[in-house]
């Protein structure tokens, strides 16, 4: 009969062959690949710490695994080799066999921070028949205090969801299927991102109301025909030159048929346009129709504008800032088998 012992290191021998951490662990399938028969030396395995924490005696992890009722991994004769057994395949790793992965998976959050795996995977067993247990870590490798363990079934899965109080040691444990810590997390960051960008768009709005522009200095134009090359630096010059005023900007872009032209001070679009015989301006060849914007026509314009012009000048601001930041290489990670 297996004592505490020998349930550990079959325990741990079988995750490292299961179904959920060999399709991806690199170094392990290397390994098999070095064998026609997929034979893995006990020495080598000795190289995962977890497993040489239990015992570093090939013989015991030989004994132990010889009492496994689920028989994941077998050894060879003399004892020294194991390998996946080769009547319980892998399943094929696709979308179906990802999904019920999942769908068997817990999460649980109140674990102390200092809580080994081991004690951890030692509490879980009262509660499967397990798989695996995951310990989330963070940008800093530290443990979280959560972790995904993937039951044997989903009814598992969703027993222990559902169990009430239950505690680990002194901490009340917080519980939820995957999917569901899933789609709560992908609905806090949508909230996330919507209060950023409100925040943003406030921030815009009221920079955009510190933009002060003259009245009356907003003409709009059209009627240049398509294909014709007009380009802003000819607008803006003969406009300039016959109206005797400051043009500060002219709001169009090459291949457009129509646009806008603002002068630098009150009422110089009204003056320029009472000069005028008729609402046309010649522009060369062609025959600009112009019109003064007024009312809630130029307001609305004048709104854009000045949202255009503060969404620039902190974009602007930002790249500066990204400017003065200075990044070294990062360091090289180093990972340990476990």
């Amino acid at each position: 009969m297996a004592n505490d012992l020998d349930k550990k290191i079959i325990r741990q021998m079988e995750y490292y062959f299961g179904d959920i951490n060999l399709p991806r662990d690199k170094f392990l399938q290397g390994q098999i690949k070095e064998n026609e028969e997929g034979w893995v030396p006990l020495e080598v395995m000795l190289k995962f710490k977890r497993l040489a924490q239990l015992s570093e005696d090939p013989k015991i992890i030989a004994k132990a695994l010889e009492q496994s009722e689920d028989c994941i991994v077998v050894i060879n004769e003399d004892k020294s080799k194991v390998r996946r057994n080769p009547e319980k395949p892998l399943p094929e790793n696709n979308d179906q066999h990802i999904k019920t992965l999942r769908e068997r998976t817990a999460y649980a959050k109140g674990f102390p921070l200092d809580a080994e795996l081991n004690d951890i995977i030692n509490f879980m067993d009262d509660q499967g028949p397990i798989d695996s247990v995951i310990r989330r870590t963070g940008k800093d490798h530290k443990f979280k205090g959560s972790c995904f363990i993937v039951f044997k079934t989903i009814e598992l899965a969703k027993k222990f969801v559902d169990l009430k109080d239950l505690k680990y040691k002194d901490n009340e444990l917080v519980k939820k299927m995957q999917t569901d810590y899933y789609a709560n997390k992908k609905k806090e960051i949508e909230e996330k991102k919507k209060a950023q960008a409100e925040k943003k768009q406030a921030i815009l709005k009221e920079n955009a109301q510190k933009i002060e522009f003259p009245s009356g200095a907003i003409l709009h134009f059209s009627g240049i025909p398509e294909g014709q090359q007009v380009t802003r630096e000819e607008i803006k010059e003969k406009v300039g030159e016959e109206s005797g005023f400051e043009v500060v900007y002219v709001d169009y872009s090459k291949g457009d048929q129509e646009g806008y032209i603002r002068f630098s001070k009150e009422n110089n679009a009204v003056d320029f346009f009472k000069t005028l015989q008729e609402p046309v301006f010649d522009l060369g060849e062609h025959k600009l129709k112009l019109k003064v914007l007024e009312g809630d026509e130029e307001k609305e314009y004048l709104q854009k504008t000045s949202e255009a012009m503060a969404m620039q000048r902190q974009k602007q601001k930002q790249g500066r800032k990204r400017k003065g930041n200075f990044g070294g290489k990062k360091n090289a990670k180093h990972t340990k088998k476990e």
